[in-house]
Order: structure tokens, then sequence, then C-alpha cells
């Protein structure tokens, strides 16, 4: 991601329905999955330390990132988290051995090869630590926020299964999320469309008036309840559709390959641009 989306979103994540939604959901799920202890978490593709600083008073959490710019950021805003520096997968795959949980949230789909890359953490958890994973769903819904944010596609569930298919992880809960304000959503992005970027990053992140703010967040955080219970039941997915998807996977036993990206797995239809 682009040093001008990670500095924009800096200066939004704190009050955007999307930001704030998304950690508290984020929190009860991770206090679901934490039943009480104080987690390892392992932050991979942090950007700016939201989440990571979000879960800092509750569990220790070190996040990583490529960007310089991001981790400056986080290190000044969330001082209770650990970060650093990491522009490749070394550092955060050693970091995942000792860890109960990782996040790759919104990072898979930044990255060419997904299988190499999730199967790389899955090789490192012990048994019964977790993945915690989310990417943006749909590929019909690609647009310029994709593109200026670097992304190499969006997922269908099909696509997104079949990464860990063949590693020994176990999924507790495989859904879609953002779910109830997916029709809006996707009319803001055809409306979009026909009109310029709302900043000049090209992504599409902008905090609207705050009574709007304020009902698109509570909206959006009443999926919290639903995705707790389905986690804790172990029961279908609570939501079939939605702009993104999640999946909570716990490490299973056993020896675990580190993959490339198969030769039936169709060549990604996007390419993202070279940073300058």
């Amino acid at each position: 991601m682009r040093d001008e989306i990670q500095e924009h979103n800096a200066t939004i994540e704190d009050r955007h329905w999307w930001f704030v939604a998304r950690r508290r959901i984020l929190a009860a799920l991770v206090a679901e999955i934490a039943g009480g202890r104080r987690l390892r978490i392992v932050d991979v593709g942090c950007s700016t330390g939201g989440n990571a600083g979000s879960l800092s008073a509750a569990h220790d959490v070190t996040g990583f990132d490529a960007s310089g710019t991001a981790i400056r950021i986080a290190r000044k805003r969330f001082p209770a988290a650990r970060f650093e520096v990491a522009a490749g997968l070394d550092a955060p795959v050693a970091a995942a051995r000792g860890a109960d949980l990782v996040l790759l949230m919104d990072v898979i789909e930044h990255v060419e090869d997904d299988f190499r890359f999730l199967s790389s953490f899955a090789a490192a958890l012990r048994p019964d630590a977790h993945l915690l994973v989310t990417v943006p769903a749909h590929p019909e819904l690609w647009s310029a926020h994709d593109v200026a944010s670097g992304h190499w596609r969006r997922y269908t569930l099909e696509r997104l299964e079949r990464v860990w298919r063949d590693l020994p992880l176990e999924p507790r809960l495989v859904t879609h999320c953002n779910a109830l304000l997916a029709p809006l959503v996707r009319t803001a992005r055809k409306l979009r469309r026909r009109k310029p970027p709302v900043h000049g990053t090209g992504a599409d992140l902008a905090v609207p008036r705050t009574p709007v703010n304020a009902l698109l967040r509570w909206t959006f955080e009443r999926e919290s309840g639903p995705l707790v219970s389905a986690l804790r039941r172990g029961g279908d997915a609570p939501y079939r559709d939605g702009i993104s998807l999640l999946a909570i996977l716990r490490r299973r036993g056993g020896a675990c390959a580190v993959i490339d990206r198969p030769a039936d797995v169709p060549r990604d239809e996007h390419r993202p641009e070279p940073a300058r």
C-alpha cells in the first residue's frame, strides 16, 4: 500500500465508521478466541497500527508492516504495542512461532502468491494457535480503490477456501461480513465509478457527515453478536453475502509444508503497478 494511503488512513481511522466498527468486531472475536487468557498476537500488514493498538491493553501485540512510514506512525500512536518494519516474511514468520493468534487482515489480496504467504504462517504456528483472515469479497466489485490499494484480487468464498484446503487448518468460522451494509456499498461503488476519487490517493475512504457516520458504524457493529455466536457454536456462517470475507482457522497437529500457488488456480486478472 502506498505511503500516501497509509498517511491518509491514519488521519481517519479513529473516526471512520468502517475502521471503528471493524476494530470492535475484531475485539469481540479475539475475546472469544482468548477465553479470558492474555494472548500473544502477531498482526501482519498492520499498516498504521489501529487494530494492534486496539488490542494492546488486553494482549501482547506485535505488528509488522513493510512500510517504514506506517510503522513510524503506529509507534507514535500506540506505544503499548510493539511495531517492526519487515520487508519480507522472515521476521513475522519467526514471531508467529510463539504466537497464539496471527492476524492477516486485508493482507493476502496484496500478495501475488497468497498460497505461499498463508502456508508460511500455518507452518510456523503451534497446534491450537489461530489465524484470523479477512479479504475483500466479490471480484465484480473491483474498483479504483482496489487499484490504488495495490490489490491482486478480490475473493469469492471458494477461492479463499482453496488457499488453506491442503493445510492442517481447521475452519472455526468462515463467513461473509460487512453484510448489513452490502446493498449500500454496492450502490456507492457504482456511483463512484462515474466521478473522480474522493481524495488524491485514488482510494475511496472519506469520513461521512457525523450522523451518517454514526449510523453506518452502528449498523456494521451489529454484526459482532452473530459472528461471535457462530464462532462459539461452530455452526453455519451467519452471513451469506457481504463486502468482505472472514475466516478464523485453528492449527491442527502434524507437519505443514509451505506450498506455492497450485497450477490449477487461475492466474489473477489484475497486476498492481510497481510502487513509486
